[in-house]
């Protein structure tokens, strides 16, 4: 995850030389780590336009849904394990939802796998969201030899992310403890039909923000697309090194997922 987030800073900025590097951000976190909210965590630390994250959001949301129909096809097609189909689903395909659907393709075992590979993903939004506020902070945008404080980091940081922590917190020392995982099944069972308005709320009120004639002309001559398309090949070609390496038997032996 942090070496597409580098690369395609590198790519955007350096090679095809956008001048919008809250933009560059922010189409590289959606890319490497979990879609849309990595997008909203970057581009608030990052001071991202509205529209931009739009337009960021829009593209990974397009191509998410392209990613999640096809790629469980192709992993058919090449005979790919489910273990590794799985892992290399999870690391690939921006949404969560998206990574269960596509998951689920493939059979129980890639499923596990899938959504187990980008929970660990979803764990680094934090970090991530907190380091790019730092950088934007005091290297993107410093001001002279003005010193940053703790309070514009503050300021940039998204704050759900800490419910997002807390939360994790709460349901591995204290709800699972004392209740057991039925318990933490049942409150997520509880907690699932607001999460799914919340999002489908969320996601009406990007479509009806999006103007796909604006988003055009805020591609700059399709920059914007080929360093999400350049980004996103590498990021598969990378994660499929990485699965090939780790489980499919030749240096270490292949995990059994319970």
């Amino acid at each position: 995850t942090p070496i597409v987030i580098l690369c395609m800073w590198w790519f955007g900025t350096k090679v095809l030389k956008i001048n919008n590097k809250p933009l560059v951000i922010t189409m590289a976190s959606a890319t490497s780590v979990c879609g849309t909210s990595a997008a909203i965590a970057t581009g608030a630390a990052s001071g991202c336009k509205k529209t931009d994250l739009t337009m960021a959001v829009s593209i990974s949301i397009i191509f998410t849904v392209l990613m999640m129909v096809f790629e469980p096809m192709i992993i058919k097609a090449t005979g790919m394990s489910a273990l590794m189909g799985g892992a290399l689903i999870g690391g690939t395909v921006d949404s969560t939802g998206a990574v269960v659907v596509a998951g689920t393709a493939l059979g129980e075992e890639a499923q596990t796998a899938a959504v187990l590979v980008k929970s660990i993903q979803n764990i680094l939004i934090g970090f991530i969201a907190f380091f790019v506020a730092v950088f934007f902070a005091t290297k993107v945008e410093k001001n002279g030899s003005r010193a940053v404080g703790a309070s514009e980091i503050w300021t940039r940081f998204p704050k759900f992310i800490i419910g997002f922590f807390v939360a994790s917190l709460l349901a591995a020392f204290i709800i699972q403890p004392v209740c057991g995982a039925d318990g933490v099944s049942a409150v997520n069972k509880c907690l699932d039909q607001y999460k799914n308005w919340a999002f489908v709320l969320a996601f009406v009120s990007i479509g009806l923000d999006t103007n796909f004639k604006e988003i055009i002309k805020q591609m700059q001559g399709g920059k914007v697309l080929w360093l999400y398309v350049v980004g996103q090949v590498f990021n598969i070609v990378l994660t499929f090194g990485m699965v090939w390496l780790l489980l499919s038997g030749v240096l270490f032996p292949i995990p059994v997922l319970d």
